[in-house]
């Protein structure tokens, strides 16, 4: 059923065109699984709804990507999703973790990813002890964190260094107190290779992150830090870049080759120099999983505003669930034709602001219909928050057109 707006602008499938594209290029299916569409009237509320076959599709096309990189490496970002039906999914395609909590490694094994990489400002003398029983070789990201690892763990001489970086450009703006990440070491501090030389330490693993990539001109600054520490550090085995790409893939395409081919000649360039080649680690989690995500919710109240908006309240709350995700696009059910009406879509919360998007439009939502919300895979249920007590949704996963109940 087709259905338009005042603007004429067309509603396919209950979406809108103009918001359901997440990137221009890299294959993520931006519309409803046929499966949930047709059960979305039945499923208990709020559902989150995890596409395994779109994630499969997603790590396809990355990997894609990344192929004319010499040993790369794909990882999730746990924390991005912790659902044990999705873990094991990315673990059956192969990939690895990146983890900051002991709880994140639980949830990492009990789902068979591996290798399994780890930072964190954080962990205690017993968090570390366990990553190391477990074979993980955290990247320490303080000299207070190096202390602790050579004074009360320290049975493997090998360990992985995070890097202090400065901020990019646009970052720099959001961060007015400092120019620089408050994570990571400074690899010339002479206080670091003190400790390195006391305890006879072999640094293995480089890591960085630097928050969202946007361009060539971010990442340049990053490999030129990477290769200078490579004469620091000679025994590096691995060079982890961390996340933060989803925003390269909302661009166009020449722009995300221009990383990859800068990255590609960066490591070639390395490993030509070097006896042993270094393996490179990326570690997504909004890319892998964002769009694959859909939060399903009922209409408890629909009612008109002096704003000249239609005022929907869902069944759950943006604000405990989708403070960290992107402004969603929409689909009603049931689908009607007829004018269509502008609508704020609201959280059931008592907070102001509790909103998951405004100046919807779409023909009139009532009580009782449901709504499906798409860029809900990721940072939902794994940041979620309990005003009111309210319970995170219950997870539901998709595969070969089957609903199954996450248990």
């Amino acid at each position: 059923m087709i259905s338009k707006d005042n603007n004429n602008s067309e509603i396919k499938d209950g979406w809108r065109d103009d918001v359901t594209e997440f990137r221009n290029w890299m294959t993520i299916i931006p519309t409803i699984p046929e499966t949930l569409f047709k059960i979305a009237s039945d499923i208990p509320t709020p559902a989150l709804v995890y596409d395994l076959d779109a994630i499969t599709d997603t790590v396809t096309a990355l990997r894609n990507d990344l192929r004319q990189i010499q040993n790369s490496e794909l990882c999730l970002a746990v924390k991005a999703n912790r659902c044990q039906s999705v873990l094991r999914h990315m673990a059956k395609l192969g990939l690895g973790a990146d983890i900051t909590t002991i709880q994140e490694l639980d949830a990492a094994m009990a789902a068979g990813l591996w290798p399994i990489y780890s930072t964190a400002p954080g962990f205690s003398v017993a968090d570390l002890k366990r990553l190391a029983t477990e074979g993980v070789i955290p990247d320490l990201c303080s000299l207070s964190q190096l202390r602790v690892w050579c004074e009360s763990v320290n049975r493997d001489k090998r360990v992985g260094l995070r890097l202090r970086l400065p901020f990019h450009e646009d970052a720099k703006a959001k961060n007015a107190v400092t120019r620089w990440s408050r994570f990571g070491v400074d690899p010339t501090d002479s206080g670091l290779h003190s400790l390195i030389q006391t305890h006879e330490l072999e640094v293995v693993h480089l890591h960085v992150h630097e928050g969202e990539t946007f361009s060539e001109a971010d990442l340049h600054q990053t490999l030129d830090l990477l290769v200078s520490c490579l004469e620091i550090f000679p025994k590096v085995e691995v060079l982890n870049l961390g996340g933060g790409w989803a925003y390269l893939f909302y661009l166009q395409k020449p722009e995300a080759q221009r990383v990859w081919d800068l990255v590609n000649k960066t490591i070639t360039r390395i490993n030509n120099q070097r006896s042993s080649p270094v393996r490179l680690v990326i570690e997504p989690g909004m890319l892998l999983t964002m769009m694959a995500g859909y939060l399903v919710a009922e209409v408890k109240a629909a009612d008109d505003h002096p704003s000249g908006n239609r005022i929907v309240v869902l069944d759950t709350s943006a604000w405990n669930l989708m403070f960290w995700a992107p402004r969603p696009a929409v689909a009603q059910i049931p689908l009607r034709e007829g004018p269509m009406f502008v609508h704020d879509l609201a959280g059931c919360t008592c907070y102001e602001t509790d909103y998951f998007c405004l100046n919807e439009k779409m023909a009139r939502i009532e009580v009782g219909d449901r709504v499906i919300l798409n860029a809900s895979g990721a940072y939902t249920s794994s940041v979620a928050r309990s005003l009111h007590g309210l319970p995170i949704p219950k997870e539901f996963v998709i595969r070969d057109n089957r609903l199954c109940l996450v248990e």
